[in-house]
């Protein structure tokens, strides 16, 4: 929607109109992450009209709050735990094998090729 559709809307449309499209940009991130959205492009339109309301709200003076969603939906995508990485140890030694290959390597003279 234009940005001068967004004016002529009333502030409590308005904010009715930004509830949905965070609803809507929420079921297509969910569509996109499954592989079943029908039109991808669709996501970045509706994060721009989002924005552009809720800056059309701040011109006018408005309070806003950014719409969030809802509990039970933020439930059931909570993000897993993160996986537990390697030790220290283990991890500084893959680190030290790798130097000292680079620099193995470095330091071998190239043989120069013959002339013929």
């Amino acid at each position: 929607m234009k940005p001068a559709k967004w004016r002529d809307l009333s502030e409590d449309e308005m904010r009715q109109k930004v509830r949905e499209l965070s609803e809507e940009v929420f079921n297509l991130r969910f569509q996109l992450s499954m592989g079943v959205a029908k039109n991808p492009s669709r996501l970045s339109q509706a994060r721009r009209d989002v924005a552009r309301a809720l800056t059309i709200l701040r011109e006018q003076g408005a309070r806003v709050e950014v719409p969030t969603v809802p509990a039970a939906i933020a439930a059931v995508t909570e993000p897993k735990a993160p996986k537990k990485k390697a030790s220290t140890r283990r991890r500084a030694a893959a680190a030290t094998k790798t130097r000292t290959t680079k620099s193995a390597a470095k330091k071998t003279p190239a043989k120069k090729a013959k002339r013929a």
